[in-house]
Order: structure tokens, then C-alpha cells, then sequence
């Protein structure tokens, strides 16, 4: 049993670890205008500030850090530095830098003279607690006791003790976040204005992520991180995204049996990348009258794959199948059918094949390419370098290892 978590925490509890945060260089934007993010603030919005917990039209909405300005307000005592951080409702939601421990919110609110700023007994961690808060309590299975005799056989149900419950400073309402890894519940407690009786008590399962959001957070690391992609992480998420369609017979999981292999692939797993591009292939040829252009993709992918692992047989026999779908059903789709030539001499140099036979290749990519130059204007240009390099290479008598 875990008692008053942090809002962070919890927030790590509830979405499993999984995280899609704000990109680095919008807090480099702010910075640029002197602004400097409370670390608090800067974790939230690095690890979930395009989470739901950040989008709910019932609670707080934290800006992008780009869009936050510090404000200097004048008072009997002196200035004060607020910086505007979001919106709650009608209201303008700032945080006082000023006492960076606590980090006091006040509310702005517009009127004829300007915006008035209000202090609220609320600090920064207690408005996070609030925005779970208001996620969590839309979640399905949600449970209110209210009665003494409730509370304490729910207390006595979840193993929780009342004594080690207690609100958090700051917090709205003194919620105190409580959770039982056991049994995977949220005990959420709210107390009265003197924090000396339990009012309420709600009792909520951690929910799972949708098959939309595991489906974003791994677009977010394998298209969007690409460069810098965790491929154990991408290969855990599509493991659950495959859990659930297979769960619902979902028609579109070729498509994710390969992303699986190419993720198995990139760590050189590749005798479980193999099974994986195995299943996709079955599958896709079950509905292959209707995704001829889903399966030419497909046998790209596994001529890459094979190709790769030095099955080069296999691998043209692939990259010929996805070439005679192309032509027969998609002749006007000349950029995927040179990339399938491209992708074919890359890999055949990779693996230290004939680079004359990758010059040959690339010619006919730059062949289909060359139909229509405006689109495949980059194509041109790569699949130029890269028969540029293969032909250095025939030159030289040497190979690419």
C-alpha cells in the first residue's frame, strides 16, 4: 500500500510509465526569453503534458511552455513574479516564483481595468493532484463511500490503514492519493477543511491505456523519435497494441506484426523478428484482395528483412512479389516502386554484395523516379549518391562489409 503520493508518482502509477511529454524545444523557446520552468512544472509537461491528464475540459490545462509569460504584479509589499502557466475555466492560472518551495497558484481573471490577480489556497502540487483527480474520477468502476461504516470496511477491503491516510499540503479539497499495487486501486481520501475527518472515500482501478493512446505513444517513439528511437520500448508497446486487436479479431494487424518485427529487427533479434514478419504475412495474405497496396508494402519490408540477414534468395523473391502487385494493380505509383529497387541495392551493399548489381538497381529506382521528377525530387537526388558510392565501390574491386 502506498500512502499521499505525489501527484508525479501517481501519475507514473496510473499510466504505467508510459509517458508523451512536451519537446525540448519549446522550453528552449521560453528559455530564450529569460523564463525559467519550477522543476515541477518542467517534469509534468516533459512527461505528460500531452497526456489526458492535460487536456480535460473539466480541470486545469497547462500551456506549452512557449506560450507561458512571467508577469510582474505590483502590491503593497513589493513586486511579485507570477508566471502564467494555464487556464482553469474562465480563468487565467498562474504560480508564484517567488516561493519556489511551495509555489502558490493565483487566479487572473479579465475585467475593464486588466486582469486581476487573486491569490486561492492551492499550490502547484495540489493543482496536479486536482487534475488527476478529475481524470481519475471519470474512470469506470469508480466507487464513493460516504458512510463511517463504508469507508472503514472499504479501508479494512484495500488494506489500507486511516491513520497513515492523510491530505497532502496545498492540496484542493485535501485529497491525499493512496494506491494498492496488489490489487492495481486507487484509494483517492478527502478530508474536511480541518484535515480531521475522512468525508469521502473513492475507490477506483487503475485504468488501462486505450488502444488510441498506446497506438500514439508508439507513433511518438518510433516515427516522431526516430532517430533516437527506444526500440524495446516501441516493441513493448506494439506487443500490447497486438494484444488487443488480436483480442478483437482486428482485420489491421499485418500491419503491427510487422512493425513488431522491424522493432525485433533493429535490436538484431532476429529470429523472433522473423516469426513476427511470418504472422503478418499469413495474415495479410488471408485479406489480400482487399490490401493489395498494404501487401506490397509488407513484401518490401520482409525483402529488407531477409536481405538483411544475408537470405538474400528469399529476400528478392520478396522484393518481387511487392514489385508485380505494383505494377499489375499501382503502375502509377512510381516513388514505392523505386524505393523497393533503392531499398533492394541498400541492402545488397550493406551486406557486401555486388555493388554492380547495385548500380543496375538503383537505375531502375532512378528509372520509376525519374517519371515523375517533381515528387520524387529527394528520391532523385539519394538514389544519385547512393549509385555514386556503389559505383566507387566497383571501381575500387572492393565491398562494403
Amino acid at each position: 500500500m502506498y500512502y499521499n503520493l505525489e501527484p508525479l508518482k501517481a501519475m507514473d502509477i496510473y499510466y504505467d510509465g508510459e509517458q508523451d511529454g512536451v519537446w525540448e524545444g519549446e522550453f528552449i523557446k521560453g528559455e530564450a526569453h529569460g523564463l525559467v520552468y519550477p522543476s515541477d512544472l518542467r517534469e509534468f509537461l516533459e512527461c505528460y503534458g500531452n497526456m489526458d491528464v492535460n487536456r480535460n475540459p473539466a480541470s486545469f490545462r497547462i500551456y506549452y511552455p512557449g506560450n507561458m509569460e512571467e508577469i510582474l504584479l505590483q502590491t503593497q509589499i513589493g513586486e511579485i513574479p507570477i508566471l502564467l502557466i494555464g487556464v482553469f475555466e474562465n480563468y487565467l492560472t498562474g504560480i508564484r516564483l517567488d516561493k519556489e518551495e511551495e509555489l502558490p497558484v493565483a487566479f487572473g481573471e479579465q475585467t475593464q481595468d486588466g486582469v486581476m490577480w487573486s491569490p486561492v489556497n492551492l499550490t502547484f502540487s495540489g493543482m496536479l493532484v486536482s487534475m488527476l483527480v478529475s481524470v481519475l474520477f471519470q474512470s469506470k468502476g469508480h466507487t464513493v463511500f460516504d458512510s463511517e461504516e463504508g469507508i472503514c470496511g472499504a479501508l479494512a477491503q484495500y488494506g489500507a490503514d486511516q491513520e497513515s491516510i492523510c491530505p497532502g499540503e496545498g492540496c484542493p479539497q485535501h485529497f491525499s492519493l493512496n494506491y494498492n499495487s496488489d490489487m492495481d486501486m486507487f484509494l483517492i481520501a478527502e478530508f474536511d477543511e480541518a484535515c480531521e475527518q475522512l468525508r469521502l472515500l473513492h475507490v477506483i482501478p487503475r485504468r488501462m491505456l486505450t488502444l488510441e493512446e498506446l497506438n500514439q505513444l508508439f507513433a511518438q517513439e518510433f516515427y516522431t523519435n526516430a532517430m533516437h528511437c527506444d526500440y524495446r520500448h516501441a516493441l513493448d508497446l506494439q506487443r500490447k497494441i497486438i494484444e488487443r486487436m488480436e483480442e478483437a479479431s482486428d482485420p489491421g494487424l499485418a500491419e503491427h506484426y510487422k512493425l513488431a518485427g522491424i522493432c525485433c529487427r533493429e535490436l538484431e533479434q532476429f529470429d523472433a523478428a522473423e516469426i513476427w514478419y511470418e504472422k503478418g504475412l499469413a495474415e495479410m495474405e488471408r485479406n489480400l484482395a482487399d490490401a493489395f497496396s498494404k501487401a506490397a508494402s509488407y513484401y518490401h519490408a520482409l525483402g529488407n528483412f531477409y536481405t538483411d540477414i544475408k537470405q538474400s534468395e528469399k529476400g528478392e523473391r520478396y522484393y518481387e512479389k511487392g514489385l508485380k502487385i505494383l505494377r499489375q494493380y499501382f503502375p502509377e505509383e512510381v516513388e514505392q516502386i523505386g524505393r523497393i529497387y533503392q531499398s533492394q541495392a541498400q541492402f545488397l551493399v550493406k551486406g557486401g554484395g555486388d555493388p554492380e548489381r547495385a548500380v543496375e538497381l538503383y537505375n531502375k529506382a532512378l528509372e520509376e523516379f525519374q517519371k515523375q521528377p517533381k515528387k520524387c525530387k529527394y528520391d532523385i537526388a539519394r538514389t544519385q549518391q547512393l549509385r555514386g558510392d556503389a559505383k566507387r565501390l566497383k571501381k575500387n574491386g572492393s565491398s562494403q562489409g
